[in-house]
């Protein structure tokens, strides 16, 4: 009687593309449907996310039992002529054959338990329960054995083949007891050979475990069983090593081996312990200094002189507790692209808003090396998020908040929120920032670098300006819609918003940009 087999068959290629996977999807339909049988049938697609789009690289599909050949020999033949990694699995009630392979030669077994007929005969059937039971306790319970009695009577075997299925399931050690009697036997005489190889410390081979772990699977025991007999007789050998190594050490060297690393040890925290406390008050003394001034005072450097040189303190530690008190109490100049950020942070110290914008482009173009050449959607991924941190946490601190990346992001999710047109929405997100004024028929908006707003007056977010993606300066600051939607991309990554509500966006403001055609002027 023919019974329903569940195929599962997935495009594993890693060399494949996206469409090229797709494609071999369609092609493999294809042929199953072409085979006789095979008309009605419905296949369901495998989902899978590549490359951030969803695509088949797979079918599932139920089919008779008697077209198994049929559909394996198909499988042969396309791997014969198009090799191309593929893997196949068939469900036949608690059955599950699987492979995964490029060549037609390794389904050629598969082919022939097909055609064998052995995956769909009762015995088979009776067997796979009574084998499952017994390596699940290491022997057949009274349950189990009523189970499989009542599989036997539905199967229609006799009691005699039963019994006979049952033994072949057993092993050779009936009961769980005898089998863990003899796999103690035996680990307990692997590890007595292993103390008779002669003088010293004894030779343990380390595939020790893999063979006894593989005769307990033979057996039919328990993995957790065998290993904890296995890790009995480990822990007396590694016993027995330990006092051996022990015996051979003198207890008096020892102890005066201890004695010798303690003050050893105590000399070492005392010093380190006076060495804290000295960079402890050369980083007050820091901090005082440097409280109303990014530098200290000619004065104020020859006191932290003095104090570094009393308390023996390197030059290079010291300009380095220098560098952490100026971090902490002026913001952090980190880079991960090696970029000095020092001169960014004094002009915008001294609020210094469009000389800072400018070095702000700077920083970032030799932040990627591109020698004052614009950032294209491409490269910009390439900005290491910790330097788009320190440099929006520098805008940020000084401007109050109003400035800095983490400003525009935010002006870019609030417009998110009434912006449904993706073009729409970059347009207006620019207008938001006041990067560009309201379009008309004959004007696009864009304005001028030189007439941005360089002062705390301008809109949230104005600043810095995105001008190291522009291609030019020299008619409008203007950006392209995939560069910015790349920049977003990149600082939503880098420094992802907090779930917090963002700011309430008017929807009458003019945020459309009118449509058609336009004309700078």
């Amino acid at each position: 009687m023919a019974q329903t087999i569940t195929f599962l068959i997935k495009i594993v290629e890693t060399d494949l593309k996206s469409d090229e996977v797709v494609t071999e999807v369609r092609y493999l339909i294809d042929d199953l449907l072409d085979l006789d049988g095979m008309g009605q049938t419905r296949f369901e697609k495998v989902p899978e996310v590549r490359d951030v789009a969803e695509i088949s690289v797979g079918v599932q599909f139920d089919a008779e039992s008697d077209l198994l050949g049929s559909i394996l020999r198909r499988l042969r033949d396309r791997l014969y002529y198009n090799p191309i990694e593929t893997y196949i699995r068939l469900r036949l009630a608690d059955i599950n054959l699987q492979v995964q392979t490029h060549q037609a030669d390794d389904l050629t077994g598969l082919m022939a338990v097909a055609q064998s007929g052995v995956l769909f005969s009762p015995e088979c059937d009776y067997l796979i329960e009574a084998e499952t039971y017994s390596r699940s306790q290491g022997e057949l319970s009274p349950t189990e054995l009523d189970n499989l009695n009542l599989l036997r009577q539905r199967l229609g075997l006799s009691v005699e083949l039963a019994e006979v299925l049952n033994a072949r399931a057993a092993g050779p050690y009936r009961t769980r007891a005898e089998k863990c009697r003899h796999f103690e036997e035996i680990t307990s005489a692997e590890f007595s050979r292993l103390r008779t190889l002669g003088e010293g410390p004894p030779f343990a081979p380390k595939a020790l475990w893999p063979v006894l772990q593989e005769l307990a699977e033979n057996l039919g025991l328990p993995t957790p069983e065998a290993e904890a007999i296995y890790q009995k007789h480990q822990q007396s050998y590694d016993d027995d090593i330990k006092l051996k190594t022990n015996q051979n050490a003198a207890k008096t060297a020892e102890d005066a081996r201890l004695a010798a690393e303690a003050k050893a040890e105590g000399d070492r925290q005392k010093q380190a312990q006076q060495a804290r406390e000295h960079l402890e008050q050369y980083l007050a003394l820091c901090r005082q200094t440097m409280a109303s001034s990014l530098y200290p005072s000619e004065f104020d450097q020859g006191r932290l002189d003095q104090a570094r040189r009393l308390r023996d303190i390197s030059t290079n530690e010291a300009l380095a507790l220098e560098a952490t008190v100026r971090n902490e109490l002026y913001g952090s100049i980190e880079s991960a692209a090696g970029v000095d950020y020092s001169r960014l942070r004094d002009l915008l110290h001294q609020q210094a808003w469009q000389e800072a914008d400018m070095e702000t482009e700077a920083v970032l173009l030799k932040a990627l090396d591109r020698d004052m050449q614009p950032i294209t959607a491409t490269t910009v991924q390439r900005i290491p998020a910790v330097d788009l941190a320190t440099i929006d946490a520098l805008w940020s601190r000084y401007s109050n908040k109003r400035f800095g990346f983490k400003a525009q992001q935010q002006v870019h999710r609030a417009q998110q929120q009434v912006q449904q047109d993706d073009r729409q929405q970059w347009l207006a997100f620019q207008q938001a920032l006041g990067w560009r004024e309201p379009p008309s028929l004959f004007y696009q908006g864009y304005r001028p670098y030189h007439d941005l707003n360089f002062n705390l007056e301008a809109p949230l977010g104005h600043l810095p300006t995105w001008r190291w993606c522009c291609p030019s300066l020299s008619d409008r600051y203007r950006l392209s819609l995939d560069v910015m939607a790349a920049v977003i991309h990149h600082l939503n990554e880098c420094m992802p918003l907090t779930a917090a509500a963002t700011p309430a966006v008017d929807p009458a403001a003019p945020t459309v940009i009118a449509g058609g055609p336009t004309r700078a002027v």
